[in-house]
Parts: C-alpha cells; structure tokens; sequence
C-alpha cells in the first residue's frame, strides 16, 4: 500500500465477557409518545440498528446517514467541522436532533452538533421524514433523526478499544457493563485525535479535532414501573478556517441528559414522566477581527408528563404537558446577550386499531415567551390490502420558532414569525415474508416565513418560501446469496423564484450490498448525488462513491473488519466557500480488530 497509506491503519481491542446484547432496535419512539413497534408506525420512519453499523463500520455519523439514507449532507471540511443536513429541501436548522429523546439543537445560530457524537457510541437511528412539531416541538419542519446510545446488556462484561484511521486519527475508549434481567448499566469512555487535512482548496493548511466523550445509561424494570437515567458528554477543540481563510480553533462542550419514569399499574395504562437537559458551548480561542473572541451557550432544561389510557378496545388516547426552560449566553461580532426563555406546551394523540386500518391524530398548541402561540397537528392513515399491500397518507403542519440569536443577536428582529410548513405525503408498500419489502413515498412540504436577512435593512425577516416535491423508492430483500437495502429520491428543492435551494441535490442514490459467509461478511454501498448549487452561484459538481467493509469472526473471542473508505479517490464536494472549496477525505484504509475474553 506504500506511505500513501502509513498512519491509516487502526487497531480495536476489544475484551469482553459476554458477546450477549439485546437493544431496542424494534420498539420506535420518533413517531409518537406511546412507543410503537416497527412495523405499526404509519409514518415515514428509517431505522438504522446495530446490524447495519457493525456491517458499515462507518467512519462518522453523517456519512453512516448519507451511505445508508442517500441524504444530502454538507461539510466544512473533515472531521469536527460544521456540517449539516437536509431532509426533504428542508434547511438544517428545520431538522431536529436528538440524542436518547433529548433535543440538542442549539438556540444560537447554526445546527446541532451532531458531528461530536462518535459514531462507535451509537446503537441505533431513527429518521422520521416530513412534519413532526406535533410530536417534538420546534424545529422539526424537515423531520427528526433520534440518536440512541443505550443498549440493554443482559451481562457482565468490560471492554476496551484501541483504532486508528487516516491523517493520524487515533480513538481510544474503554466499556463496562453490568446486567441483569430486570436492571442493566453501561458506561462507556472514549478519547479520539486526529491532525485533519487542509479544509479548504485553497489552503494547505492540516485543521485538526480532538474529542473526549463519555455515554452512560441505566435500566431497571419492574413489575409497574421502568426507569432510564441516560447521559451523553462530549468536549474538545476543532481547528478550521475563518470566511478569510485564518487559522483559528475553538474549544467546545455537548451533552444530554435525561431521566424517563414509565408508571404502568395495568396493561394498557400508563403515565411517564421525563426530566432531560441539554447544553451546547462553542468558545472562540483567538479574537477575531474586532479583537473580540466569540462565545454561545445553550442550556435548556425540560419536564414533560404525559397519560396515556385505552377508551375501546381499538381507540386509545394520550395527554401531555411539556415545559422548556432555555437559557442562552450569546456574544460574537460585538453584540452580545443573556436571555432566559420558556416554552409551555399542550400535546393530545388518538390512535385508532384495527386488523386492516390504522389512524393517527396528534394536535399540540404551544405557547414561547416571545412569539406567543403557534399550534401544529399530524394526522396519518394506513390500510391493507390484499397480497400484503398496504397504502399509507400522511398530513401535518410544523414550525420552527426564531432562535434567540435570530431574536437579539446581530441583524436580529423580536418581529420575527415562526416559520411554518405544510407537509404530506402518500405511500404504498408491499411486504414479502420476511425477505423482501418495497415502498414507493410521494411527498410535498411547503414552507412559509422563512428568516433571511435583509442587506439592504441588515435586518432578519421573514420574506422567503419554499417548496419540496418528490418521491422516495426503498427496496430490502434477503435472498440465499446476499442481502441489501436500496434508496433512491428524486426531489425538487426550491424557492418561491424557482431557484434550486442550495447545496440540495434533485437527484440521490444509496445501494447497501451485504454477504454473509461462514462468520464473515462483506458490505459493499455505492452512492451518488446529483450537482447542487451553493452561495454566489457556485455549482458543485454530482459524485459518485464506493465503499467497502470486510468482517471476519475467527472465532467467538476474535474477529477483525476492514473498512475501504472512497475506493477510486474520488474528489467531491458539498460545501463552497467565498475562498473555495471545502475538501473531503480521499481513499482511505480502516483496519479494525477485536479480541473477547469470556468468563
């Protein structure tokens, strides 16, 4: 492989005492607040479990989402650099982010910072597409994606990890779980590095990311009662280029915390009351060019109640109260504030039951101290049909709130109205046994009062729309050679003058292509995008990549995966700057191991 690929290859060592794990892959709680099983949610949900990561062995969260969902994501460059996603045209601060249920969406400008979540943390991902304000409050205009990191681990076993990547990526982490059949608790520590590259095309100039995180959950179950006390911290310093091309750094911290009580005194019945927290901080190590050093804080801290009774035998109901409390700590480019919010918020669902039809009602009315009122609903409909196929419809309305720096911050307008969008959608699926499933999705989201600002006032406000129309193709089989999942979509993202929205292709493709072999199997993903415009005009060119990923189990205490990162070093981009291009990584070598010690 020659120096091209020296300080790429990694080693994971992992001492374990038991190999047993159960998850909840199988239980979704995008769509509603009573949880479901897979196969009974009716809307638009993608779920990526442990199966698909140990496959994958993704490199990063937001490929492991484009590779396997086809979904535009754009990047500043590598590892730790802002990112961003699209769900059907909507813009990445209409997406919201959760970790274990808790939002992480900053009140600042910008995302969530779903970059400094190490995707070795993950267990599984939920992608619900369309309107969910109903369900999740502001922000979800585009849809919701809900990261999990717990696991229920039925053991006793300690693990630890040592890898290794390209431009000297090195991830330590250590695990201990302990697990019983009603109680269990996972701890996980992790240390990553890495010198990055230049992130820009016109710089040579390596920009760099270090991460320390640490992940812990704890599950007890009894008779009427389950509790979950989850927990996510990440802290660390990411390197990258100012709208200038300087150099600058900044040091940052994320975290999510919650605790979920489930009271269920009968079958049926059931009460849940949740208290998490969230806070997001970004620190500017060097002043900028007003010889001012930036600073944002999000902290936000919510309490949420929710009831939920059988009526018929078919028909059941719940009632929620849900309370946000934000404070945000915001200075940069000389305007500077401290703002303490509350959002209180009403929720109501109905769910209707039978052998060939299924119905969903959800209305939430929730009131912001500075927008006032803003009322959001989802309803959806499935039917069988004959030969095991089913039609699904789906309708809603969502928004999402101005942000404080959109509020108080530089250019802001307390005028501001909450953006709001009107989605819907028709499917039809058909299902095979267990080895073959096809969907066809038709989909429309229309978006009002979008926040742009003004350079003639410098002033935000609301004087754009938008519109997304377009169809999703998904097709899984399991035949006796080799299983795969294929997601096609053709969308057509634009704004109320017909221009393409920005960096948003019309066209995506993700082929996932997997062999089973004896305790070995081999994954092959191609993906592809089609151009996308970014500021001033810029076209960034479409792109098609290959991936590959080789695990071999030797035996139940050993086993090794090899991940082949852009196989014909493809040059692609998904984000322009006014200095040129940001880069991503090239051909890329993952070499992985694993040693499990029983007991």
């Amino acid at each position: 492989m020659g120096k091209k690929y020296l300080g790429i290859l990694g080693i994971l060592a992992v001492f374990s005492l038991s190999a047993e794990e159960e998850t909840i892959e199988e239980i979704i709680s995008i769509a509603s607040k009573a949880p479901e099983e897979r196969e009974n949610v009716i809307a638009t949900v993608d779920v990526l479990d442990s199966d698909d990561l140990n496959k994958q062995a993704p490199k990063d969260v937001l490929s492991f989402l484009s590779n396997s969902l086809a979904l535009d994501v754009s990047s500043n460059g590598g590892p730790g650099q802002y990112a961003s996603i699209f769900l059907r045209g909507a813009n990445s601060n209409q997406s919201l982010i959760k970790v274990n249920g808790v939002k992480i969406n900053p009140s600042t400008a910008g995302g969530a910072s779903i970059n400094n979540l190490d995707v070795t943390l993950i267990s599984k991902i939920e992608v619900g597409s369309g309107p969910f304000s109903s369900t999740h409050g502001s922000e979800a205009i585009g849809g919701v994606i809900n990261i999990w990191t717990i696991g229920n681990q039925q053991d006793t076993s300690l693990s630890m990890t040592i890898s290794g990547g390209p431009d000297n990526f090195t991830r330590e982490s250590l695990q201990r779980n302990w697990g019983t059949k009603d109680k269990s608790f996972n701890l996980v520590l992790l240390n990553s590095r890495t010198e990055g590259f230049p992130s820009l095309s016109s710089s040579q100039i390596n920009r760099g990311y270090t991460n320390k995180s640490l992940v812990s959950s704890f599950i007890n179950e009894t008779q009427q009662t389950s509790t979950l006390i989850s927990t996510w911290f990440s802290e660390g310093n990411t390197e990258y280029l100012d709208f200038q091309g300087n150099p600058l750094s900044q040091k940052y911290k994320n975290s999510a915390h919650a605790l979920d009580v489930t009271y269920k005194p009968y079958d049926l019945y059931w009460i849940l009351v949740s208290l998490n927290s969230s806070k997001d901080f970004i620190y500017q190590n060097q002043d900028n060019f007003l010889g001012l050093r930036d600073l944002t804080e999000t902290n936000r801290n919510n309490l949420e109640i929710v009831f939920h009774k059988p009526i018929l035998n078919r028909i059941s109901f719940s009632l929620g109260y849900i309370l946000e409390s934000e404070n945000v700590n915001y200075s940069s480019y000389g305007t500077r504030f401290r703002k303490h919010l509350k959002t209180k918020s009403l929720i109501a669902e109905s769910f209707f039951n039978s052998n060939k039809q299924r119905a969903f009602l959800k209305l939430r009315l929730s009131e912001h101290d500075s927008y006032g009122n803003q009322f959001s609903w989802n309803f959806n409909y499935m039917k069988n049909l004959e030969k095991n196929w089913s039609v699904r419809l789906s309708s809603g309305f969502a928004f999402r709130s101005p942000n404080s720096s959109e509020l108080y911050g530089y250019g802001a307008n307390v005028n501001l109205k909450p953006e709001n969008s009107r989605g819907h959608e028709i499917s039809a699926n058909k299902k095979h046994d267990e080895n073959e499933e096809f969907s066809i999705v038709l989909f429309k989201n229309d978006i009002k009062n979008l926040i742009t600002f003004d350079f003639h006032d410098y002033l935000l406000k609301n004087i754009e729309q938008s519109s997304t129309k377009g169809l999703e193709l998904r097709y899984k089989w399991n035949h006796k050679f080799f299983k795969g999942k294929l997601v096609l979509r053709s969308q057509d993202p634009k704004d109320q003058m017909g221009n393409q929205l920005i960096r948003r292709s019309r066209k995506s493709m993700s082929i996932n292509l997997y062999r089973d072999l004896n305790l070995c199997s081999i994954n092959l993903n191609l993906v592809a995008f089609d151009k996308r415009k970014d500021f001033d005009g810029t076209v960034l060119p479409g792109y098609g990549l290959i991936h590959m990923s080789f695990t071999k189990e030797i035996s139940e205490q050993l086993g090794f995966s090899i991940r082949l990162e852009n196989i014909f070093d493809k040059e692609y981009f998904t984000a322009a700057g006014s200095n040129g291009y940001y880069r991503n990584q090239g051909r890329s070598i993952w070499l992985n191991s694993k040693l499990k010690i029983r007991r």
